[in-house]
């Protein structure tokens, strides 16, 4: 009956060393879209601006830092086309600071990417990327 206790608690405490659970911070990213404007710019070509924004949340759903890309795009219905780019990018938790930003375009599609560094008690202790790209479709409809 000893051995039988002394077993089970062996494999209690076993199971408890492994079972510990972690104190990292989680995060977890969601993207919106919003159009900006539509215009016609001929009798066959079309405009449209939008922009896309990568918002950096942590586990209780609150935006630490956010990215945003602003795209302008010709469409015709058989091509579109990338005209314009810029980024954005702010944070919303004074312990992130944005770090870098950059911005492109090519074909049919607006890109940003923004860095943002993690400070405590002024030591970086993490660093974070975050690309958002923005598609038009030749009909006009962004992604």
């Amino acid at each position: 009956m000893k051995k039988l206790i002394l077993s089970l608690c062996l494999c209690l405490s076993f199971c408890l060393v492994f079972t510990k659970t972690s104190n990292a911070e989680e995060y977890y990213c969601d993207e919106t879209i919003e159009i900006i404007s539509t215009t016609p710019v001929t009798r066959v070509t079309n405009s449209i601006t939008g922009k896309k924004t990568a918002s950096i949340k942590n586990s209780s759903g609150s935006i630490l830092w956010s990215v945003t890309v602003t795209g302008s795009f010709t469409y015709t219905g058989l091509k579109a086309t990338c005209t314009s780019s810029s980024v954005s990018a702010q944070s919303n938790d004074s312990r992130w600071k944005i770090s870098s930003k950059s911005h492109s375009k090519s074909g049919n599609m607006a890109k940003a990417t923004a860095s943002a560094k993690y400070y405590l008690d002024g030591s970086v202790i993490s660093t974070q990327t975050k690309t958002v790209t923005l598609t038009c479709s030749a009909t006009g409809k962004l992604s």
